[in-house]
């Protein structure tokens, strides 16, 4: 072995070894995070219960195999004296393992109806007030004088199912705006059963899938059925909605936007009307906002076909600029159906019975709008499966995941509460649309279908996702990925103006846990400790590469895989890794090119600070040292003249001296700054 190739070899061990300890630093157990956190919580606790004294009376139903968390009991107490409306309340939990170790938490949404009456997810701890239980005549209530938070234990929750689904139903939780069940976002208890076979063979974290998937511990909630009396209650609740179901003149109003797409819609239109009799009846709206003359004689022809096949169809053809909130509340206006249909015109149906189902749900009093898994062409990758609403923005959880397995206990499988459903499959009843004000038309082409799940949130309604249907969504996969810094800075002014509509709502979103990953747009649902100890970086653009190098003289390599999740006015956030190599012995540059006006003007780079990101090496086993290749950068105080500029990544090898770099395919817009009054 040469000198040169040791010296080498000994520079790279060096560099391995720092990214070892940098990498020991960032990741985290659930134990330690648990600890972290925890400690944080008992710093409030004795505060809170001091500046809320006072008892409410009320009785705990916990699961057997387990036990209550420390203090959880006053918790408990200071969340019913703070919130005297609430009726119930349910927490957090998680597992012991054999050695007292913490592991796999279950982190849960606020109420949401649709999910519980699917799964039993309020788990192993309910705490309920006693003047709920006197006013069912249930024995256990707590009265005057007596010990507050006494504990009922119950060993399977079929036990204790039917019991919660009465207290539910009579604390209003399956109404419009419900304000008496409470989620208490902390650990409350620590469960033991089922540990001894998930068998821990290192870290906690390396048994979370083989737990949920193969030996959930938790599996007793998933099955823990609906009981006969709630779903009777339920129906009777919905019997008013349902009577013109039952008497067959209900009707859905299937609107369809489309322009110059007749051979997907050929396929939208006949798997649509290919459902068997005694369906709920459909007539279809076709919404054309100009076809070419060629395809709009298409459109007309598949249009006789379904008519002539025996399902009411009206073509409305009226050329004008794109805006599908426009398009879609054109044909509601139009409509004559009790449920109106919003439905792209790539969607393909499956399964007979999908519009069955989802009438079904959206005819009860408390839903707003419903919508449908949707997966991409010919495969089970999920490409929607309800909206999630996250520090940058409106994102698709799940998307490009497999649907061959449940995903965070089964977030995939059973009906899901969520802020909104995708307005590419969107059911909703005609005067709940109406008392809306329909899709907002300012907003042309993104988050009309988001900020009109918000508006139905704001009037009490929940909007669902129905799990166990789905739908082909013949939209690219690839799809955004060469997006024009026009359109880039369209998609953000959109998504601002959303929030400026409903400022509570940004960041914010009640039916996915605070302890899940909320950062960037990561397709997993898994918890946020992960990466909990990452850092914002600060901004400290310079003018010009390291080294004072021209870009035109770098290489540029596809072996780089850059990519930016957002490049929004918070944050840039994305990663990239060198494949075929050890990236533990590069250096990082985020890079802004100018472009447009202003290209040519020089470039702008700053050094990236590493940040932890698992899924990497969860998802490139094969490539060395990649779990570090995140990123994230603050926008604010940033120092960059106004423009466009493309996003970009320049590597740099410290032993070789290397040099790559290569475009993420994102656009950042800076603009000039507010004018002071």
């Amino acid at each position: 072995m040469s000198i040169r190739t040791s010296v080498k070899q000994m520079l790279v061990r060096q560099q391995d070894k720092k990214y070892e300890a940098e990498l020991a630093k960032l990741r985290v157990t659930y134990a330690q995070w648990a600890v972290e956190q925890e400690k944080k919580i008992a710093e409030t606790v004795v505060t809170e219960i001091g500046e809320r004294a006072g008892l409410a009376e009320f009785v705990i139903y916990r699961q057997q195999k387990g036990e209550l968390a420390e203090n959880a009991v006053e918790r408990i107490n200071a969340y019913f004296v703070k919130h005297p409306e609430a009726e119930i309340v349910y927490g957090d939990e998680d597992l012991l393992s054999e050695n007292g170790e913490r592991m796999i938490p279950w982190f849960k949404p606020c109420w949401a109806p649709d999910t519980y009456r699917a799964f039993f997810y309020v788990g192993s701890v309910v705490a309920v007030r006693s003047r709920l239980l006197q006013k069912l005549g249930e024995p256990g209530a707590v009265t005057e004088g007596e010990s507050t938070g006494r504990e009922i234990v119950f060993s399977k929750a079929e036990e204790i199912r039917p019991l919660m689904d009465r207290l539910f139903l009579v604390a209003g939780g399956f109404e419009r705006g419900c304000h008496t069940i409470g989620h208490l976002e902390e650990v409350l208890f620590h469960g033991t059963f089922g540990t001894a076979g998930i068998g821990l063979q290192g870290p906690a974290e390396t048994s979370r899938e083989k737990a949920e998937d193969e030996q959930n511990p938790w599996e007793e909630y998933r099955t823990a059925a609906e009981s006969a009396k709630l779903s009777v209650e339920l129906a009777a609740k919905a019997a008013e909605e349902a009577r013109e179901l039952f008497a067959g003149e209900l009707r859905v109003s299937v609107i369809i936007p489309s322009k110059d797409n007749p051979s997907v819609l050929g396929k939208c239109l006949r798997s649509l009307t290919q459902r068997p009799e005694g369906s709920v009846p459909v007539e279809i709206l076709l919404i054309d906002n100009g076809s070419n003359e060629e395809n709009r004689k298409k459109t007309e022809q598949l249009v006789e076909e379904i008519r002539t096949a025996g399902t009411p169809i009206r073509y409305v053809y009226e050329p004008a600029e794109f805006n599908f909130s426009t398009m879609c509340n054109r044909g509601a206006e139009l409509a004559d159906g009790k449920l109106l249909l919003f439905l792209n015109d790539d969607i393909e149906l499956c399964e007979n019975d999908w519009l069955d189902k989802m009438v079904s749900r959206a005819l009860q009093p408390y839903v707003g709008s419903v919508g449908l898994k949707l997966y991409y062409p010919d495969s089970v990758k999920i490409q929607h499966d309800g909206i999630v609403n996250l520090p940058v923005g409106p994102v698709h959880k799940l998307q490009f995941m497999e649907d061959d397995r449940s995903y965070y206990f089964g977030r995939n499988r059973f009906t899901q509460d969520c802020v909104a459903v995708t307005g590419a499959c969107l059911l909703i009843r005609t005067e709940v649309f109406r008392e809306a004000g329909g899709f907002r038309e300012v907003l042309r082409v993104a988050y009309n279908d988001v900020e009109l799940g918000f508006r139905l949130l704001e009037m009490g309604y929940y909007n669902v996702v129905w799990n166990d249907r789905f739908a082909y969504h013949h939209e690219s996969l690839s799809r955004g990925s060469d997006e024009s810094p026009e359109k880039m800075q369209r998609l953000v002014q959109e998504r601002e103006l959303l929030y400026q509509m409903h400022p509570q709502f940004r960041g914010e979103d009640p039916f996915y846990p605070k302890g899940l990953n909320r950062e960037g747009l990561d397709s997993r649902v898994v918890p946020a400790y992960l990466t909990d100890r990452n850092v914002l970086q600060e901004p400290f653009w310079k003018r010009g590469l390291p080294g004072g190098e021209e870009l035109q003289k770098i290489r540029r390599d596809n072996c780089l895989m850059a990519r930016v999740e957002t490049a929004g006015p918070e944050r840039i956030q994305g990663y990239s890794v060198i494949l075929g190599d050890d990236n533990a012995c590069y250096e990082k540059h985020l890079l802004l090119i100018p472009c447009g006006e202003t290209e040519g003007q020089g470039v702008w780079s700053m050094q990236l600070m590493p940040a932890y990101r698992q899924e990497l090496e969860e998802n490139l086993p094969d490539q060395k040292n990649v779990a570090l290749g995140g990123f994230c950068v603050l926008r604010e105080g940033e120092q960059l003249p106004a423009g466009n500029y493309t996003i970009a990544v320049l590597v740099v090898n410290r032993v070789s001296k290397l040099k790559l770099w290569n475009t993420t395919g994102k656009y950042l817009t800076v603009e000039l700054p507010a004018a002071k009054e």
